[in-house]
């Protein structure tokens, strides 16, 4: 604890007396030589006062009996294991802790939408497979696609009949395999 903010910030927890003895006296050394520190002590000690004061004044008009036994019956409640599970999950999900809800549940819907098995859900594909041939500048390639498993094959071949293909002679369009 060094600066002026960090000892603002454990002026309370120093007050009540919740300290190390070490980090007490570094409080305590540095609120003799900061003004602005001791200055929020001192507010700090007013505003502890004056809150005890009117506590000790009305606390005995105030009926703190039913305050208990509410907690006790909450304490002696027994609730059953669905309880306890929405119970957690409302605490979980409260909040800024609950900020890994939302790109959970992307994450979640992704997966369910990428697997095979619901696609029920998807829209249905063609179920077909389509070979083409095609002379491309003297090389002969064939093309071979199926949607369902989404595969393509291309095959590189020669025509099996040794026809010079720039003769001009009209030669099989087809693949020889």
């Amino acid at each position: 604890m060094k600066n002026c903010e960090d000892i603002a910030e454990s002026l309370g927890v120093w007050l009540d007396g919740e300290l190390s003895l070490p980090d007490a006296e570094v409080i305590r050394l540095h609120l003799e030589s900061c003004a602005q520190c001791d200055g929020k002590r001192r507010q700090l000690e007013k505003l502890q006062s004056s809150l005890k004061s009117l506590l000790d004044a009305n606390l005995p008009r105030v009926a703190l009996e039913p305050f208990w036994r509410g907690v006790q019956e909450r304490i002696a409640e027994k609730r059953t294991w669905r309880q306890e599970v929405t119970e957690r999950a409302r605490s979980a999900l409260a909040g800024p802790a609950g900020a890994w809800a939302v790109p959970a549940a992307i994450v979640i819907v992704l997966a369910v939408l990428s697997v095979d098995s619901f696609r029920k859900f998807a829209p249905q594909r063609n179920n077909f497979a389509a070979v083409e041939s095609i002379d491309a500048h003297g090389r002969n390639v064939a093309l071979w696609r199926e949607d369902e498993t989404k595969t393509t094959v291309i095959w590189l071949y020669h025509n099996q009949e040794g026809e010079n293909e720039s003769s001009g002679e009209n030669t099989e369009t087809g693949p020889s395999f």
